[in-house]
C-alpha cells in the first residue's frame, strides 16, 4: 500500500470527520415520534441544538466517500465484498443526503404555519416516490456496512472489534432511532469507532492502488519479416 502524505491525511479526515458528523447529529437533534408535527415542535423548542445538528448534518456528503476508503483497505483480501461495500455505500450515502435534507425542511417550517407545514412534510414522506430514498439510504446502508464489516475482519486491515462495530453500527442505529438522542448518539458512536480505526490504518499504511496487480501495457511492435538470405 502506498498513497501520498496528503491523500492519507485527507482519506483520514473523510473517515474521522464523517464518524464525528453522526455523532454530533443524533445526539443534538430532537429525538421525537415519527409525526410531523411533533417534529416541527420539538425543532421550535430546542433551536440552538437543531443549529448544531443542521451545521453537522452537512457532513453527509461525505458518507459515501468514506465507506468507499474504508472499503478499499480490505479489497485486496476480499474484493466482492469490499465491492459491494463501496458501491450501496455511495447510493446510500446519496439517498441520506435527501432524508437529511427533511430536518432542514422541518427546521424552516419552524417559522411558518406549523400545521400548514406538517401536512407538507407528510405528504413527502407519503409520496411512493419517498419509498426508494427510505430503503436505499437505510436498507441499502444496512447491507453496506454489513459487508463492510465482514470484508474487513477477513481483510485484518484494521482490528477486528472496529470491524465489529461497523456491523453492529446499522442495527443499532434502526434500535434506538425513537429510543432518545443520547443511545442514539452511543449507536453512532460505533461509525465513529470504525471509521476512526480504517483512519489509523490508512495513515500507517495508505490505501492500496486497484491496478497494482495489473501489469503495464506495452505495444507489441509487429514481427519484420527478413528477407531470406540469398
Amino acid at each position: 500500500m502506498s498513497t501520498s502524505p496528503i491523500a492519507r491525511t485527507l482519506a483520514a479526515g473523510c473517515l474521522v470527520a464523517t464518524g464525528i458528523a453522526a455523532v454530533l447529529s443524533s445526539g443534538l437533534t430532537p429525538n421525537t415520534s415519527s409525526s410531523s408535527g411533533a417534529r416541527i415542535d420539538a425543532f421550535a423548542a430546542h433551536t440552538g441544538s437543531v443549529g448544531a445538528a443542521l451545521t453537522a448534518d452537512i457532513f453527509v456528503v461525505l458518507l459515501g466517500a468514506a465507506t468507499v476508503l474504508a472499503a478499499l483497505l480490505a479489497w485486496r483480501a476480499s474484493p466482492k465484498l469490499a465491492g459491494v461495500a463501496g458501491w450501496l455505500g455511495m447510493i446510500s450515502g446519496s439517498a441520506m443526503i435527501f432524508l437529511v435534507a427533511l430536518d432542514f425542511a422541518t427546521h424552516a417550517a419552524v417559522g411558518v404555519d406549523r400545521k400548514a407545514a406538517g401536512k407538507l412534510l407528510d405528504n413527502i414522506t407519503g409520496t411512493p416516490q419517498f419509498v426508494p430514498f427510505l430503503v436505499l439510504g437505510l436498507l441499502g446502508g444496512l447491507v453496506a456496512m454489513v459487508c463492510l464489516g465482514i470484508a474487513l475482519w477477513r481483510s485484518r486491515a484494521v482490528p477486528r472489534w472496529a470491524a465489529v462495530a461497523l456491523i453492529a453500527y446499522e442495527p443499532a442505529n434502526v434500535l434506538t432511532a425513537d429510543a432518545g438522542s443520547v443511545p442514539f448518539a452511543v449507536a453512532n458512536a460505533l461509525l465513529l469507532a470504525g471509521f476512526a480505526a480504517c483512519a489509523v490504518a490508512v495513515v500507517r499504511g495508505g490505501l492500496p492502488s486497484l491496478t497494482a496487480d495489473t501489469p503495464a501495457y506495452r505495444p507489441v511492435a509487429p514481427a519484420v519479416k527478413r528477407a531470406p538470405a540469398l
